[in-house]
């Protein structure tokens, strides 16, 4: 039985929990690990059932390799740091997102659970932002409306703008109400909220969508294409340009930015404003980095570390140096060296190799668009640390890697992709 035929029994206890899942992920921390123990529970059914289709096992085997690489040398890198078998395999909390994707793969193999996970994972992000707009704006609130929309709008959000936009390329019937849609979600990013994060984002997976809907052109439509996007991105800046929140929030990232690079170090060791706090982190990370290149510390180690690497440079409050640089790489630096980096790299190098296997155009892009906003947030977020974003990457490689086609053929006619 292939993984497009599984038992019926099993899609219907899987899906109401895949769609539980991505709404309680924007929600509730509780409810979101209920529903994923339940996950888990169903997935040692789920690869009872499952067999791999054919050629499906030799594109994902070097995938699931990988992970498991990256989670043993974690474990070691824990063990050369001095710790105890028994500690060492409780920090494995800290990569159990790629342990997931392993485990709830034969779950999400079946196209109608990675279908209403993404469904309803969008709907939930529009629904929020929705709220969040009239709260900010109709009822004039100066806070965003729950603890959770820090996390919305980040990747999430935008991965969900760019999507579509990618469907209202290509998709002429429904143009019109997945723009308006896409418009309402860059109002809730401009004007209801203070992240500045999203800002970078959106702009570095528009030249990817620009690029990748590019190379479907031929001829002089590139060239219209060309005008129209070019057109399209300056309305973008414009109406970015339009919120005070954004005029604010990047006014404050370069008032920020040069208070930093003015300051002793000592001084800037007890600066806590964002941008300020975010800097210290990387200049104290990479020198543990320095002292610890190629196998780490060990995720165990580095907080007593990295508190001690900040108070010599003068830090006082050991509150604010929470285990966290706020930049993955350096944290997979100093955790696991750059033997552990290279192989966190490698996992997405190799997500990104399986979507080019696949013949729709909403797995291939869709990977590839959210991975470079993955691998963008990282440089200023700690994904393995952060839940809600480090759980969604997870639903992302399982949603666009783990079935062949996510939406039926006949839904697909007419897909003649070159890129």
């Amino acid at each position: 039985m292939g993984s497009d035929t599984l038992d019926r029994q099993l899609q219907r206890l899987a899906s109401p929990l895949a769609v539980l899942l991505c709404i309680f992920l924007l929600t509730s921390t509780a409810l979101t690990n209920i529903c994923m123990l339940l996950l888990v529970c169903l997935s040692v059914w789920a690869w009872t059932r499952f067999q791999w289709p054919a050629g499906e096992w030799t594109l994902v085997k070097p995938l699931f390799v990988l992970i498991g690489l990256f989670c043993a040398w974690d474990l070691i890198a824990n063990l050369l740091g001095g710790n105890s078998l028994t500690e060492s395999l409780r920090a494995f909390n800290h990569v159990r997102k790629f342990f997931f994707v392993v485990l709830l793969w034969p779950v999400f193999a079946i196209p109608q659970v990675s279908r209403h996970a993404l469904l309803s994972l969008g709907a939930t992000v529009c629904v929020l932002s929705a709220a969040n707009l009239v709260w900010t704006l109709a009822l004039q609130h100066d806070d965003l409306m729950t603890s959770f929309m820090p996390n919305l709008h980040g990747q999430i959000l935008v991965g969900t703008v760019l999507m579509l936009i990618h469907a209202a390329i290509y998709q002429t019937r429904w143009r019109l109400p997945l723009s308006f849609v896409a418009l309402l979600l860059l109002a809730s990013l401009f004007f209801g909220s203070i992240r500045r994060t999203g800002y970078v984002l959106l702009a570095v997976g528009s030249l990817l969508l620009l690029v990748l809907a590019w190379y479907r052109q031929s001829g002089k439509q590139r060239w219209i294409y060309l005008l129209t996007s070019m057109g399209a991105l300056l309305g973008l800046f414009l109406l970015a340009g339009l919120s005070p929140k954004v005029q604010a929030r990047v006014a404050l990232f370069f008032t920020e930015y040069q208070q930093f690079f003015q300051m002793s170090t000592v001084e800037r060791s007890q600066l806590e404003t964002s941008v300020g706090l975010r800097l210290q982190y990387f200049v104290s990370s990479w020198a543990i980095v320095q002292d610890h290149f190629w196998l780490g510390v060990g995720s165990l180690n580095f907080k007593p570390l990295f508190w001690e690497v900040n108070h010599a440079m003068g830090a006082t409050n050991p509150v604010i140096f929470a285990p966290n640089p706020h930049n993955e790489y350096l944290y997979m630096w100093c955790t696991k060296g750059l033997v552990g980096l290279l192989l966190y790299l490698g996992i997405f190098v190799q997500a990104c190799r399986i979507a080019t296997k696949r013949r729709e155009d909403w797995q291939r892009h869709g990977l590839w668009l959210f991975v470079s906003l993955f691998l963008t947030s990282i440089l200023f977020n700690s994904m393995s640390i952060d839940m809600v974003e480090g759980h969604f990457m997870m639903l992302v490689l399982l949603v666009f890697l783990a079935p062949a086609r996510i939406w039926s053929a006949d839904q697909d006619k007419g897909s003649a992709a070159v890129c």
